[in-house]
């Protein structure tokens, strides 16, 4: 069994390679030495497998998207390219088990750190559910270097429409004027933009669902976080008693209907 103290120089390793690895080869991270091995009969998805003897295994650490949604064959495509077929093995968490059945693991072929690599990618954005958080930071690390790169999920989907301006210190307690906040939406492309389905989201959970507006070429839409009657210029999120954007600091990403990353801001 790893000690305490054994894991946490690991994870200090990992994070220095990773840091040194910016490129597009995976980063060599040798599994604990007492993990057993398997081999991969199929690729369900992105972030799920099953093994020869049937065990489906989902990755721990990440969240690939779902079918039908934006890069849902080229994260399947990545993670089948990385283990279908191979030999891999297997490191558990807390908990091995979840609620449909599957075993969650953390993967690795060769010295391939599967789960880390798909998020390193840009085919999965990091998801941690405790008590299972043994790699946590690492994720993150990879999510923002996959961000900061634009690959996969993270690369911009150019439609004109842009994110200039976040106004996130309402006067008075923002909660309790959360029109007092707004964000500035502006269409530099030379063509108009229908919104509908397109969303905005914070760093938490706040989001915000576009309904049937167009923005037309040159002009710009303030989105208010409180309530009031839509019009031709101004879209109002609707909250009550709450605010959306912290004053200390926060960021917003802005994505199509079809779930394309159109543009991010951060402040």
């Amino acid at each position: 069994m790893t000690t305490k103290r054994t894991a946490a120089l690991l994870l200090l390793t990992l994070l220095s390679v990773l840091a040194c690895n910016l490129e597009g080869t995976p980063t060599p991270i040798p599994p604990p030495d007492d993990v057993e091995t398997f081999r991969v009969k199929e690729v369900v998805d992105g972030d799920t497998i099953v093994l020869e003897d049937g065990t489906k295994v989902r990755y721990i650490g990440l969240n690939t998207p779902e079918r039908d949604r934006p890069f849902y064959k080229e994260a399947t495509d990545a993670n089948r390219k990385l283990v279908e077929g191979r030999e891999v093995k297997l490191e558990f968490d807390a908990v091995e088990i979840d609620r449909y059945g599957r075993t969650l693991a953390y993967v690795f072929e060769g010295e391939t750190f599967v789960n880390l690599e798909l998020v390193r990618q840009g085919y999965a954005n990091a998801f941690t559910v405790p008590p299972n958080v043994k790699y946590e930071e690492l994720f993150r690390e990879a999510e923002q270097e996959a961000r900061e790169a634009g690959r996969g999920l993270w690369a911009i989907q150019e439609t004109g429409v842009k994110i200039a301006h976040i106004q996130a210190d309402a006067p008075g307690n923002d909660s309790e004027n959360p029109n007092g906040e707004w964000v500035e939406i502006v269409n530099e492309g030379s063509a108009a933009v229908n919104l509908e389905g397109y969303s905005l989201k914070d760093e938490a959970t706040h989001i915000y669902t576009f309904p049937a507006f167009t923005l037309q070429a040159g002009a710009t839409l303030r989105l208010y976080s409180g309530q009031d009657q839509d019009d031709v210029s101004n879209l109002y999120w609707g909250l009550v008693g709450e605010a959306v954007w912290n004053n200390g600091g926060d960021s917003a990403f802005l994505r199509d209907s079809e779930g394309n990353l159109v543009d991010s801001y951060s402040y």
